[in-house]
C-alpha cells in the first residue's frame, strides 16, 4: 500500500517538510521508486503463496483481492480516489475493512460486534483527516483535491471535532469503556484549546512530537483492549 503510495505521490512529497524520515517515509528519487514494484509483488506474492498452501485460501484471497483492488482506486490513475475527495475517505475504510474480515478469517475468529465496526471507521477516518490536514497546502499546490482541500482547513477542523465526539460516545455507549471515551474527550479539549490559541497552523511543526505520543498511548491501550476484549 504505502509502496505505490509512495510512487504516485512523488510530486506531492517532494514539497512535504516532514517527509525524509524513517517515520513518515523519505523523499525518494525516480530511479529508486522504480525499484519498488518488483519489491512490491515479491513481498506480497510470499505470503499469498503460503496462505494458498496451508489454508482454505479462497474465501481469505477474496478478501486479499478486496484490499488491493481499494489500494488500486485510491493511489493509480485514471481513477485516484486519493486526490478526488471526498471518495478517498470511504475507499480507505472499505480497504482496512478487508483487511478486518481476513484477519477473522483466517484467525478462525468472530467477527467485531457492531461498535468495533464503528469505532474502526471512526478512528481510520480520523486518522486519514489528520493526515490530510497537516498537508492541505503542499496538496493543494499540486492539484491533490482531497476532502480537506475541498472542505478548507476550518470546516475540515470541524469535521474532526465531530468525529472525535462520536468516537467518545461509541467508546462509552456501545463498547463499554471508559478509558478510551476519556481519552478522545481529551483529545478533544486540546484540539479545541490549541485552535482558539490559534496554534492549529503548528500542527505539522510539531507532527513528529503528535506521532511518538499517539503512538505510546495506543501501544498503552492496545495492552489494555486486548486484556479486558473491548471491541469483541
Amino acid at each position: 500500500m504505502f509502496g505505490i503510495n509512495d510512487i504516485v505521490d512523488f510530486d506531492v512529497d517532494q514539497l512535504h517538510a516532514r517527509k525524509g524520515n524513517y517515520v513518515f517515509g523519505a523523499r525518494a528519487s525516480k530511479s529508486e521508486l522504480a525499484q519498488l514494484p518488483l519489491l512490491i509483488a515479491v513481498i506480497n506474492l510470499c505470503p499469498i503463496v503460503v496462505l494458498a498452501m496451508t489454508t482454505e485460501w479462497l474465501s481469505p484471497a477474496m478478501w486479499v483481492f478486496g484490499f488491493s483492488l481499494c489500494n488500486i482506486v485510491y493511489n493509480i490513475p485514471p481513477v485516484s480516489l486519493a486526490r478526488k475527495g471526498p471518495w478517498e475517505v470511504p475507499c480507505v475504510l472499505l480497504g482496512v475493512s478487508c483487511i478486518t474480515m481476513f484477519s477473522c478469517e483466517i484467525n478462525n475468529i468472530p467477527l467485531p460486534s457492531i461498535g468495533g465496526w464503528l469505532f474502526h471507521w471512526l478512528a481510520m477516518a480520523r486518522g486519514q483527516l489528520h493526515g490530510e490536514m497537516i498537508d492541505i497546502d503542499d496538496d493543494a499546490k499540486c492539484g491533490k483535491n482531497t476532502t480537506v482541500v475541498k472542505l478548507g482547513l476550518l470546516k475540515a477542523q470541524w469535521l474532526m471535532w465531530t468525529l472525535t465526539v462520536c468516537a467518545a460516545l461509541v467508546s462509552y455507549s456501545l463498547l463499554g469503556s471508559v478509558v478510551l471515551s476519556i481519552y478522545y474527550i481529551i483529545d478533544l479539549a486540546l484540539s479545541v484549546y490549541c485552535h482558539l490559541r490559534g496554534a492549529a497552523s503548528s500542527i505539522e511543526k510539531h507532527t513528529m512530537t503528535i506521532f511518538k505520543v499517539q503512538s505510546v498511548l495506543g501501544i498503552i491501550y492496545l495492552s489494555y483492549a486486548w486484556s479486558s476484549q473491548v471491541f469483541g
